[in-house]
């Protein structure tokens, strides 16, 4: 199901606490891990809100056991009008997210986004002009590890590009997290260094036809 806007607040908190526990992206980005959760809850809002116009957040049920967020390339339409729409939605999401300097100070937010600024997303040039839907976050609440919830969401979503024929792309920076998306058919394309750090960005994508793409 799909979560309306007013849900938003909620979608981020599932996604804050599983993200704050053990990814180490945001371990990186956010080494003190007593005020990692404040900061991530205050961050995915403010995530979510930039990206909703363009994505369809979904969750399991009403109980929010899985969220994700899934990126419409075809949403984003690539105009000059639509990148600067998009460049004011980025910089909006940076003033609403700068109460974290409260939790974490000046230069730790700085460091935060000269890191997620540090990840390149360049690599999605390879699919061409071809649509794709882009699996930006998933995640389960504590306590529902197990029970199939992950499959609730990515199998319905690979089934809806599987009808499209479009691509299912999606970017994980944990080595663990490769055998299960490779058990959803995700193929790996692309490993890219994070600058300064020993972290990896493992590109995956799903291709509906068979045809997987490789660099």
């Amino acid at each position: 199901m799909r979560v309306d806007r007013s849900d938003i607040p909620k979608a981020a908190s599932v996604l804050a606490q599983a993200f704050a526990k053990d990814d180490p992206l945001y371990q990186l980005i956010l080494p003190d891990e007593t005020t990692r959760l404040d900061a991530l809850n205050i961050f995915f809002q403010c995530y979510i809100e930039m990206l909703y116009p363009y994505s369809d957040v979904l969750t399991t049920s009403k109980d929010f056991e899985a969220v994700a967020l899934v990126f419409h390339s075809e949403r984003q339409a690539g105009t000059l009008l639509s990148n600067v729409k998009y460049a004011k939605q980025i910089g909006l999401a940076i003033i609403k997210s700068l109460p974290i300097c409260r939790i974490i100070g000046i230069r730790g937010f700085v460091r935060g986004l000269t890191i997620l600024r540090s990840m390149s997303s360049v690599w999605l040039s390879m699919l061409g002009d071809r649509q794709y839907m882009h699996l930006d976050m998933i995640a389960v609440q504590e306590g529902c590890h197990g029970q199939g919830y992950v499959s609730r969401i990515i199998k319905p979503l690979l089934a809806e590009c599987h009808t499209k024929n479009i691509l299912c792309t999606l970017e994980t920076q944990t080595p663990s997290n490769v055998p299960i998306y490779e058990h959803y058919d995700y193929r790996m394309v692309k490993i890219i260094p994070l600058p300064n750090s020993s972290l990896r960005q493992y590109c995956m994508v799903y291709t509906p036809d068979g045809l997987q793409q490789h660099e």
